[in-house]
């Protein structure tokens, strides 16, 4: 397994230190019968969890429109949104192993709206290909907000439990189960307000509808950021990001164990997916990731500095699965 030092490894190595890794990757595949060299013989389709207009959404078509380029056939995204992302992993689980459909996959759809819903899919039944991005989670307030800086948001917090409201990407999201704990770790109590993703939390914040939000790291918030529209107050990561050097983690903040809101974006097909289909996907989204206009059009901090492929993810997922059932089983 390639060794490397990206975010995703590090908040899985603190979060996890005293559990054994768990791989789940594709070397326990048995090959389709006609998955052969000349994979895809036809359109791919790449199933979207979320609504359009997101990160996870911008990823998914920057990734879908490289590997169509490079392997020859249309790789077409389809966004299916709905039940927290069962919607469309429920779909892929049940899909044919031939590599004709994949999808976005996060820790959110696969492990927590499993874990917390009677459904017909868990991780399982999916099987790991690469990372397409790996963002962060901040905690961000208006320009009006009453509070000067995350200590002043979290006193609120304590003195009055439930009453400030924060925005998370969806219910069962790891923005969301992150709250949880800090209620249950810490005792410190927020209200959670789900949200399709990043577009309706941002409508939810500039309209003064909730008080601040745990939302994903994407090029739109650095630019809310930059216009002082958004206001960061802390990052989920176990150190702090280089490019909002200022802000301080949730770690520094109190709350050490805090460090699991990232969200992964990886690519996935049915359980089963022929070897030499993992294996062809895998060495096309490393060279993807290398490409300068998708590194841009994804945001150069949020694809690893070094590539994840199938063990790897299968592994990190198979940790925070271990992390968080127990949780979630309660």
């Amino acid at each position: 397994m390639k060794k490397n030092a990206s975010r995703l490894q590090t908040i899985a190595g603190i979060a996890l230190a005293s559990l054994a890794l768990a791989g789940c990757g594709a070397d326990d595949s048995v090959p389709a019968q006609g998955a052969g060299s000349d994979y895809p013989a036809k359109p791919v389709t790449v199933l979207m969890p979320y609504a359009a207009g997101g990160p996870s959404d911008l990823t998914a078509r920057s990734i879908a429109a490289c590997l169509g380029a490079s392997l020859g056939a249309a790789f077409v995204v389809e966004n299916k949104p709905g039940g927290s992302g069962a919607v469309a992993m429920q779909e892929l689980a049940g899909s044919k192993p031939d590599g004709q459909t994949l999808a976005l996959g996060t820790t959110g759809t696969l492990i927590m709206t499993p874990l917390v819903n009677s459904l017909g899919y868990s991780l399982a039944d999916v099987e790991p290909i690469g990372v397409m991005a790996d963002n962060p989670t901040l905690i961000v307030v208006g320009a009006d907000s009453p509070y000067g800086d995350a200590a002043e948001l979290f006193e609120a917090a304590r003195a009055d439990p439930g009453a400030i409201t924060m925005g998370v990407p969806g219910a069962t999201s790891p923005a969301a189960i992150e709250l949880q704990r800090l209620k249950n770790e810490y005792g410190v109590e927020v209200t959670a307000v789900p949200a399709s993703g990043n577009a309706e939390m941002t409508t939810n914040l500039l309209g003064g509808h909730v008080d601040a939000l745990f939302i994903n790291d994407h090029p739109d918030v650095q630019a809310r950021i930059a216009d002082e529209s958004f206001l960061p107050f802390a990052a989920t990561t176990p150190e702090r990001l280089d490019w909002l050097p200022q802000i301080p983690t949730l770690a520094e903040l109190g709350f050490p164990q805090l460090v699991n809101a990232t969200s992964i974006y990886g690519l996935f097909g049915p359980k089963g997916l022929p070897e030499t289909v993992v294996s062809t996907l895998e060495r096309e989204l490393e060279t993807c990731l290398g490409d300068p206009e998708v590194v841009t059009q994804i945001g150069e901090n949020f694809v690893p500095k070094e590539f994840i492929g199938a063990e790897e993810l299968g592994a990190n997922f198979a940790q925070i699965q271990k992390l968080y059932e127990p949780i979630l089983s309660q």
